[in-house]
């Protein structure tokens, strides 16, 4: 055999689910900042491009993209 284990597809849907549930965490702190940056007085726009960026970075680094 060459090391791998074999795919088991019970296993890839509960490591999507585990993904999900991280990456819903990500999408709820961004919501979180770009409506605190607007009661900050921040346009809607600029607001949403910092959370955009914030977010991306983020969901870079979990993927090894900030390493």
């Amino acid at each position: 055999m060459n090391g791998q284990t074999p795919f088991d597809p019970r296993q890839l849907s509960l490591d999507v689910m585990h993904a999900a549930e991280v990456m819903a965490a990500f999408f709820d702190a961004a919501d979180g900042m770009r409506a605190d940056l607007q009661r900050r007085g921040w346009s809607p726009t600029a607001a949403e491009q910092i959370a955009q960026s914030w977010l991306m970075a983020m969901l870079g680094m979990t993927g090894g993209g900030g390493q």
